[in-house]
């Protein structure tokens, strides 16, 4: 037996300690898919800063506020990613989160990495509009409500985590 079985029969003799293990793992868990999903947005925040300039050197100048007004929602869906509450609570917290809860927050956290993938896709079709102004300012506003549905998960996440719901 090595040292990392025997530590971990020792822990679990121990009680209370597989409870603590388990909310830790989901702790670091829940930070790692944050971050990822943060990284992810800034990324397609990337791609949309050179549409942007595409758009920009082809001389359409009416559409630049709409992009600044987008990479703005943008951020402030990374900075809340990165800052959000995490999936669990400890033993003393004041909310605690049940089993169905913590569904609803994989649920939630389920459907913003859906609406990455939704937000890069409605990109692309901001990116093939760059012919046809109406058009871009359509998609663009497709865009721009796939990240405002992505800033309502985090709300409704941050909801079920204050104990609100």
């Amino acid at each position: 037996m090595g040292i990392a079985d025997m530590l971990g029969s020792l822990m679990d003799k121990i009680p209370g300690y597989a409870g603590f293990n388990e909310r830790a793992k989901r702790r670091e868990t829940d930070k790692i898919q944050r971050e990822f999903m943060a990284k992810r947005l800034t990324e397609l925040k990337s791609n949309m800063m050179s549409i942007q300039e595409d758009f920009l050197s082809s001389g359409n100048l009416a559409i630049m506020e709409p992009f600044d007004k987008a990479g703005n929602k943008i951020d402030r869906v990374v900075e809340r990613m990165r800052h959000a509450n995490q999936g669990y609570t400890g033993f003393f917290d004041a909310v605690s989160i049940n089993e169905e809860e913590l569904e609803n927050i994989y649920r939630y956290d389920l459907s913003l990495v859906n609406g990455i993938a939704s937000a890069e896709e409605a990109l692309m079709a901001v990116e093939s509009s760059v012919d046809d102004p109406a058009k871009t300012k359509m998609m663009l506003r497709n865009f721009t409500s796939r990240i405002d549905d992505m800033d309502k998960a985090l709300n409704e996440r941050e909801t079920i985590l204050k104990g609100v719901r």
